[in-house]
C-alpha cells in the first residue's frame, strides 16, 4: 500500500512537471524560425542579438511598424497592458485596492478624454498615423494569434485589443511619468 502511495506520488508529480513545463514553454516568444503576419507588402527580418534586442530589418516604413508592433506584443505585451491601466486609472482592479490612490490620481488627469480629443484631430492620411495604425495591427495580430502571456493568466487580466486612443494615452502617461516621476 504505501509503495503504491509512493508511486501514485512520483507519477502526479512528474505529470505536474510536465504540464507546467508545457504551459511554461508554450508561453516563450519565438526567437527563430518564420512567421506569417498579415498586411506585411514584404519580408521582413528580425533579429535577436544576445541580449535579446530586437533588430528589424524591412523595405518600407509600414511593414517596419507592423512587424515591430508584432516583436512588442510578443516580449512585452504585459508591461503594455499595466501601462494602459495606469493611464486609464485601472491599476487596482487587478492589483489591489494599495493601488487606488494612484488610480485616482490619473483618473484626474482625464488622459482618456484628452486621448479621444487628439485622436479625432489627427490627419488619418499623415505618414505618423499610418505607422501608429501599423504599429497597433502588429500587436492586435499577435494578441489574435498567440496564448496570453502568463500574467495575464495569473491575474485573470482578460486581453483587449489596442486602439488609437489607448496609444495616445499611453504616450501622455509616459510624458508624465518622466517629467513628474517621483510624485507619481
Amino acid at each position: 500500500m504505501k509503495r503504491s502511495l509512493t508511486l501514485l506520488a512520483v507519477v502526479i508529480a512528474v505529470a505536474a512537471a510536465g504540464t507546467g513545463y508545457w504551459y511554461v514553454r508554450g508561453k516563450q516568444p519565438q526567437r527563430d524560425g518564420e512567421v506569417a503576419v498579415g498586411g506585411l507588402q514584404a519580408p521582413v527580418s528580425v533579429r535577436f542579438d544576445a541580449r535579446g534586442v530586437p533588430h528589424l530589418q524591412a523595405q518600407n516604413e509600414q511593414d517596419l511598424y507592423r512587424a515591430l508592433g508584432y516583436v512588442h506584443a510578443q516580449d512585452r505585451l504585459f508591461q503594455m497592458e499595466i501601462m494602459r491601466r495606469l493611464a486609464r486609472g485601472e491599476l487596482a482592479e487587478v492589483l489591489g485596492d494599495k493601488l487606488l490612490p494612484t488610480d485616482t490620481l490619473f483618473r484626474s488627469l482625464r488622459i482618456r478624454d484628452q486621448a479621444a480629443l487628439m485622436a479625432q484631430r489627427q490627419d488619418r492620411q499623415s505618414p505618423a498615423w499610418q505607422a501608429l495604425q501599423a504599429y497597433l495591427d502588429g500587436i492586435n495580430q499577435w494578441q489574435a494569434s498567440h496564448p496570453k502571456p502568463m500574467e495575464f493568466d495569473l491575474l485573470g487580466i482578460p486581453p483587449r485589443p489596442f486602439t488609437v486612443k489607448v496609444s495616445q494615452k499611453l504616450d501622455h502617461d509616459l510624458t508624465v511619468t518622466l517629467s513628474n516621476g517621483d510624485k507619481v
